[in-house]
């Protein structure tokens, strides 16, 4: 199922290495001060540990796969494991000019997912004091609009009118129905299911673990063009960019591949794809035309070697 990529970036674990995570568990608030959506941490899945039964293939791309799975007879979950383990060694610029930084999935979707787990908090708290406000800037056209949006729901700027009210402030949207995420794990190799026809992915040399990312199970249903707009609304009102419309990555309106969307501190961030968009067009698909996808199905008591 898997091909071993080496590394130059042995030392896992070392300064840059390790991914936007907390190990305390994802129960509860999260802290919302400017610092902690500067240094955004995803908890941990309070349930790690816990044995999955895998119940069915979603899908995958080339940050993972996503597979359906229970615990102990619970309702159905998402669960999407990444690919590589430890972050990508820098490439060479072209010319011998230096090296770029390669984006590493895991670090992306963590950040963008605690940092929205943030917002949602921060939102509720201003709904529920009316000494709080958010305010944002209208057409974000620059990343530092965007983090100064992300910056109108911290703490200190809710608490503060000066802070809230700037020049051509507009109130925010309302939260989508975004999937709830449950946190992070890590899912053993030899744990995974063997699927037919397998997978074929070149996975970090010298692990036999992956770091995983639980969520809400969203079934298959037919896009709600109210809901999509309410999410498309939300994400250019907030500043985070948005990678092309792709089928897979939608259900009933909803996003659920949250790599599709970037924070301004994501390495993916990019302007040209911070803009306002129509539901209508965007869940258009004649330009996305998918080949057939293959149908994988869980081989019962197999696992990998």
């Amino acid at each position: 199922m898997f091909r071993s990529l080496s590394n130059a970036g042995e030392d896992f674990g070392g300064h840059g290495d390790t991914p936007p995570i907390d190990e305390a568990f994802l129960e509860g608030t999260p802290p919302t001060s400017w610092y902690d959506f500067q240094h955004s941490k995803l908890r941990q899945f309070p349930r790690s540990g816990l044995k999955l039964d895998w119940l069915d293939y979603l899908g995958h791309g080339r940050e993972g796969f996503v597979l359906q799975a229970s615990i102990g007879g619970s309702p159905p979950l998402a669960v999407k494991v990444f690919w590589r383990t430890q972050r990508p060694k820098p490439v060479p610029r072209p010319l011998g000019n230096g090296f770029r930084d390669v984006e590493w999935p895991f670090e992306d979707e963590a950040l963008t997912v605690s940092i929205f787990e943030k917002i949602k908090c921060a939102m509720e708290d201003a709904k529920a004091d009316p000494a709080q406000n958010i305010m944002i800037t209208k057409m974000p056209a620059s990343r530092a609009h965007a983090i100064n949006n992300l910056r109108a729901f911290s703490d200190e700027a809710r608490r503060s009118p000066a802070m809230a009210m700037g020049r051509q402030s507009i109130p925010l949207p309302s939260f989508p129905p975004l999937p709830a995420c449950y946190g992070w794990t890590k899912v053993a190799r030899n744990e995974l299911p063997l699927l037919d026809p397998p997978l074929l992915e070149e996975v970090d040399e010298g692990f036999d673990w992956h770091w995983a990312i639980i969520y809400e199970f969203v079934p298959k249903h037919a896009h709600d063009p109210e809901v999509g707009q309410r999410h498309l609304d939300f994400f250019y009102a907030t500043g985070f960019a948005l990678q092309p419309y792709w089928p897979d990555n939608w259900r009933g309106g909803r996003l659920v591949d949250f790599n599709d969307a970037c924070s301004p501190f994501s390495k993916g961030w990019r302007k040209t794809a911070v803009r306002p968009r129509d539901a209508a067009k965007w869940f258009q698909t004649s330009d996305n035309v998918q080949a057939p996808a293959t149908h994988r199905i869980i081989r019962a008591n197999a696992h990998l070697p």
